[in-house]
């Protein structure tokens, strides 16, 4: 449970911190790029970060990335690839670049693993947040297909039905991944935002991307450098589609 103090703490499971938050999202088993976005939240005084989910599919480090997220993260969502991975079971109309990450990913993670994807929620709430008492939801696609729903700031009708649902749950601001591309779009006071993919960008830039949301209720969007050689080098170790290699170093 979250429970204002004053402006600028709340106080999560008996913890003090301040009340920025840091919101990632996609990370994709992508550990240098995982690694490098922690880093540089805790240089920004930090410490509650929420997990918009997708911390596995398409790299090779999904035991590692789900530890370290799971120990980080005071929320993870479940994403689609999480839920993938759980059951072990993937749908025939996946992309072609992704079926083979996720059979080695569903042959790689223990039970335990598994176990831990599967118990992910699919959406958060928080409520009166900041010093606008701003009412967050927190989603990995959509809250239509909370795991497949893909939504982009040019489809008009996607976000008008999304901030209609915003209106009936009483949420002021939805966060949501899915797309790997960053934006926000608003309307009558409700915002929907996205914060880009930690570990495969896919609006032309390459660095890992992530957002602050700060206690003023102002959204910063951050980029951050890091070196994909290992990632690079573990596709090549499992065979992977090689145009997973290139989305890193072109961020499409």
């Amino acid at each position: 449970m979250i429970f204002l103090l004053n402006k600028n703490q709340t106080k999560i499971r008996g913890i003090i911190m301040t009340s920025n938050l840091a919101i990632i999202s996609d990370i994709h088993a992508n550990l240098s790029a995982l690694r490098a976005v922690l880093s540089d939240i805790s240089t920004r005084g930090i410490n509650q970060i929420i997990c918009l989910g997708d911390l596995v599919g398409y790299y090779t480090h999904p035991i590692e990335v789900i530890h370290l997220i799971l120990a980080k993260c005071s929320v993870v969502i479940k994403g689609n690839n999480d839920h993938i991975a759980a059951l072990g079971n993937i749908p025939e109309y996946y992309r072609d670049d992704s079926t083979k990450p996720l059979d080695w990913t569903n042959s790689t993670l223990t039970v335990r693993e598994r176990r831990m994807l599967h118990d992910l929620p699919t959406v958060h709430y928080m409520k009166q947040f900041g010093v606008e008492k701003k009412n967050l939801m927190f989603i990995h696609g959509g809250p239509e297909y909370p795991y497949d729903q893909y939504i982009f700031p040019e489809d008009r009708d996607e976000l008008k039905t999304t901030f209609e649902f915003m209106e009936l749950v009483n949420a002021d601001v939805l966060f949501l991944g899915h797309t790997h591309v960053p934006f926000t779009e608003e309307s009558n006071g409700r915002i929907i935002v996205n914060p880009g993919s930690v570990g495969q960008p896919r609006d032309g830039d390459s660095r890992a991307a992530y957002l602050i949301y700060d206690h003023n209720n102002q959204i910063n969007f951050v980029r951050v450098d890091y070196d994909p050689t290992s990632t690079i080098n573990g596709i090549k170790q499992h065979e992977f589609p090689l145009d997973l290699a290139e989305r890193l170093l072109i961020g499409k």
